[in-house]
Parts: C-alpha cells; structure tokens; sequence
C-alpha cells in the first residue's frame, strides 16, 4: 500500500519569522556511527540515534531529549542515555507508521520530517526513518538518520527549511543510500557543514557488516575539514559561505 509522506509541520509555520538574532555556540559530540549529543547554548542536551553493542565502546551521555529514527539496534539503544530524558521514537509500534513530533524545549525546537529507509516508499523490510531536526540559537541541525531515499521530495525539503548542520551517512549501502546518492543529497538540501556519519571504522563490529569508510564519499571533494575531535562547537555567525564537511573523531 503505497504511503503518503506526513509532513509535521505546515508551510505556515516554517515560514513564521524565526529570532536569529542570538548567535550562542551550540556544541556537537560525536560518539561514532550514527550518535550525537547536541547541547544548546541554553543546556538542553539532545542525544541522537544511540548504538547498542556493535563495537563502540559505550560512553557516559545524560540528556533530556533522545531522538531515534528507527528501530534498529545499532540506532535505538535509549537505555545508553542516563537523566531520565523525553525518549522521540520515530516510528510507532510495530514501525508501520511514522510517530509526530514538534515539541519546544525552552528556546529549542525538537521536529520530525517522515521519511524512508529504502528507496521504495517504505515497502521493502527495510521500511520506514525519520529525519530529526534541531531549531536553536539561530541554527538548524538535520539528523537524516538511515536515509534511504536517492532524494527527498518538495514537501521534505519545506518541512526540513534552510539547513545549517547536516548529518549524514555516507557508508554505502545496502542500509542507507549509496554514496552517490548521499552526495545528491547534499547538493538538494545544501546545508553550509556537513557531517558524515554511519561509515565502517576499525572500532564499528563485526567487520563483515558491509559498507565503506567515510573516504570514498570526500574524494574529489572541496571543502573539506578533519576536526581531529569529537566535539565542536559552532554559531551562525561562524558558518562558512559554501559548504563545508567536518569529519569528526569517534569517541
């Protein structure tokens, strides 16, 4: 049955005049694969698709927000998260349906855009994934999760707006979209940092899982940074003025 894509947040809305007057550093932590922690200038802490055991060592994280774009074991793992955070499940039970969120944290706006795992509307095992978005201290930050999708639609384009910070998996497939489809992708949203995500590392186990580093995805590419950390922090007023990708250290 074919699925029509639900969008959470109207046009109205993301067309609302937005405050961006304040320009307060926002902090990323990069825990490797797919997982971050988010901590705005105001302190909310927003941790992202959380691994289970698959070779990352796990880390110490508290937060008040979780966000999980679907329900695979290498992107779901909320029990990781101590302090008793709102846990955001993208999919609903049975992940046959996508779950809605817009919800605000302060000055922090926690959103949810309904997308695919697959590149066939959700109608391979593979199924459905939502994106999550972060609005805070005049920035937006995009967590495509596993993305399937080779592009988005207009309606996920308007429901994400003018991205700042994009995270991105960029491992190849079979599980998110092809490194040539990632690279698509960032052209369609054309954020000013990109930071990839979910490729293989000597840490990320087995080592029969497919997939490919994060190297064929930057070669012949411009721009690009090797923060040599796992964390960063940045504001509006420090984006560059062309798209920049950041490769972050794994904790």
């Amino acid at each position: 049955m074919k699925r029509a894509i639900w969008l959470v947040v109207s046009f109205a809305l993301l067309t609302a005049p937005v405050a961006w007057a304040q320009e307060r550093p926002v902090t990323i932590r990069y825990l490797g694969w797919s997982f971050f922690l988010v901590t705005t200038a105001d302190g909310v802490r927003i941790a992202m698709d959380p691994y289970g055991n698959i070779g990352y060592p796990f880390p110490t994280v508290e937060a008040d927000v979780v966000t999980v774009s679907h329900e695979h074991g290498d992107h779901n793992n909320v029990g990781l998260v101590k302090g008793s955070p709102r846990v955001f499940r993208g999919l609903a039970a049975g992940a046959a349906d996508w779950n809605r969120f817009y919800e605000r944290f302060g000055s922090t706006l926690v959103y949810s855009v309904a997308a695919f795992h697959d590149d066939v509307q959700g109608t391979s095992p593979r199924g459905l994934n939502v994106l999550f978005v972060i609005v805070t201290d005049g920035l937006r930050i995009a967590h495509l999760g596993d993305i399937g999708q080779p592009a988005l639609t207009d309606g996920q384009l308007r429901a994400l707006g003018t991205i700042d910070v994009l995270m991105i998996p960029v491992g190849d497939g079979p599980f998110t979209v092809t490194i040539p489809q990632a690279s698509a992708l960032v052209a369609q949203i054309r954020p000013k940092v990109v930071i990839p995500m979910h490729y293989k590392t000597p840490t990320r186990q087995p080592p029969t899982w497919p997939g490919v580093d994060e190297r064929p995805f930057l070669e012949g590419k411009q721009n690009v940074r090797r923060l040599g950390s796992h964390t960063m922090t940045i504001s509006r007023d420090q984006l560059p003025s062309t798209t920049q990708i950041v490769v972050m250290e794994h904790q």
